[in-house]
């Protein structure tokens, strides 16, 4: 397989990872091999604009072999145009004559998938939008186009990748991905949740929580952007609840479950106080369970109907702010840009800081930390590919997923399965999670895609993944 078949595997996800590898390097510094992903990009773009349901996998890969060969001279060689009255003139001819010259070279793939696909087809370089990067995850490759978002559901991690870096999501995340124009690294507005920014070979420019943020060439980048934000997806079989006030928690219940629960037991003040856990498969119990488990920090009850919320006093517990971001520079050097305060990020030196914490109530704060907290903002990536594993410290990968009704809180696990319902807390004394070859293990850290967990008898971590399975 030559270097243009290989770029046409690619971009259509049938490249094995371990010839991917080699093919994205070269993309981040070979300037031809970018041009030629360029121009078959434009052919995607306008097969998968096509009206019709009768284009297949093996006629896309058709598409993309001629139109890789189709590729419009500069203007200063080209010919003169050929007469077209042969109605049965080329395709490598139709597109250069006149009526082509002065187009785009995409509108040029338009005219192979018109003529060689049979399609009758025509589209204008105005109705297709530029492709800006492309997804990678357990279900393949998909194209991302300009203004697209990007979400990872809890228990899965997705990793947006483009010719001069990556972005890696974790699960309840959400990113927006912007085109700066051609042959440029695209822009990111990061919405919610966490996600490592690896600048490998240009600069790249975030947005976060009204902040923006640069990226010199070779930084990598950690953000936490812990955001207010809800879904209930399917019935149960996705819940991200996110500091969400507890009224609207409520509220989301019977709209999710058609569960009324009852609120009017509950001080106004109180309604307000925010509340976060995620959880897989859940049904209307396991939800309103899950609800009450993160409430009860707060003195919410429930009677013994399941139907009216109570509320018994607690003294030193405060509600959680709206928002909360964290940001920890792994690799290179940054700047975090708040209205026309800089502040600039640079590895772990006593010169610059390496980490920023903000939230919605409270300044910001910069500090540096060492290797082992550093890795405790990547603990989510193990098991991925891309730089953040350069920095994972003694954590690996369980090859077991947490089961089915997992519910995830802020402070504690809670598991709903064969043994029963079983509750780890958070930096707990006890080594009583199960792990794989009959090994214990106690809960050190939460994530939205997953726990990990100190191994009893080793000096490692282990990162159980949160996992998407059929509800029992």
């Amino acid at each position: 397989m030559d270097t243009r078949e290989k770029l046409i595997a690619w971009m259509l996800g049938d490249l094995s990872a371990e010839e991917s590898r080699p093919l994205e390097a070269r993309l981040a510094t070979d300037a031809e091999l970018q041009r030629q992903r360029s121009v078959l990009e434009g052919t995607l773009r306008a097969a998968r604009a096509v009206p019709s349901a009768d284009i297949s996998q093996a006629a896309l890969q058709r598409l993309f072999s001629a139109a890789a060969l189709i590729d419009p001279e500069p203007e200063e060689t080209r010919a003169a145009p050929a007469a077209h009255g042969d109605a049965d003139i080329h395709v490598g001819e139709l597109i250069r004559i006149d009526f082509m010259r002065g187009v785009l070279p995409r509108v040029a793939a338009v005219a192979v998938i018109a003529f060689v696909l049979g399609l009758g087809v025509w589209l204008t370089p105005g109705e297709l939008q530029p492709t800006v990067a492309t997804v990678r995850d357990d279900k393949g490759m998909h194209v991302v186009l300009d203004g697209e978002l990007v979400e990872a559901r809890v228990g899965e991690t997705r990793r947006i990748t483009f010719a001069t870096g990556e972005v890696l999501l974790d699960g309840a995340s959400s990113v927006r991905v912007r085109s700066t124009g051609a042959n440029s690294a695209p822009a990111f507005e990061i919405e919610r949740g966490r996600v490592v920014v690896t600048a490998a070979a240009t600069p790249l420019e975030l947005k976060v929580a009204d902040r923006d943020v640069r990226l010199d060439k070779g930084a990598v980048l950690a953000v936490d952007y812990d955001r207010a934000y809800a879904n209930i997806a399917d019935n149960g079989a996705v819940v991200e609840v996110q500091r969400v006030p507890i009224g609207e928690v409520a509220a989301l219940a019977e709209k999710a479950y058609g569960i009324k629960l009852d609120v009017g037991g509950i001080p106004e003040n109180v309604r307000k106080y925010r509340v976060s856990f995620y959880g897989s498969g859940l049904d209307a119990d396991a939800f309103v369970d899950s609800f009450i488990e993160s409430a009860s920090h707060f003195g919410i009850t429930l009677d013994d109907s399941r139907r009216y919320l109570g509320y018994q006093s607690r003294a030193g517990t405060a509600p959680l702010e709206e928002w909360q971001l964290n940001i920890a520079l792994l690799e290179g050097s940054a700047s975090l840009r708040a209205g026309a305060e800089t502040l600039q990020l640079a590895g772990r030196t006593p010169e610059a800081p390496n980490f920023v914490s903000v939230s919605a109530a409270a300044a910001t704060d910069a500090r540096t930390l060492d290797a082992e907290a550093l890795s405790e903002q990547v603990v989510w990536a193990a098991g991925a590919e891309g730089a953040p594993i350069r920095h994972l410290r003694d954590v690996r990968q369980s090859n077991e997923t947490l089961p089915s009704r997992t519910v995830i809180h802020t402070d504690t696990l809670v598991l709903n399965g064969e043994q029963g319902r079983r509750i780890f807390k958070l930096g707990g004394p006890e080594f009583d999670f199960p792990l794989p070859g009959g090994r214990k293990g106690r809960l050190v850290q939460l994530t939205s895609s997953g726990a990990a967990f100190e191994v009893e008898g080793e000096l490692v971590r282990e990162f159980v993944p949160f996992g998407q399975q059929a509800q029992d």
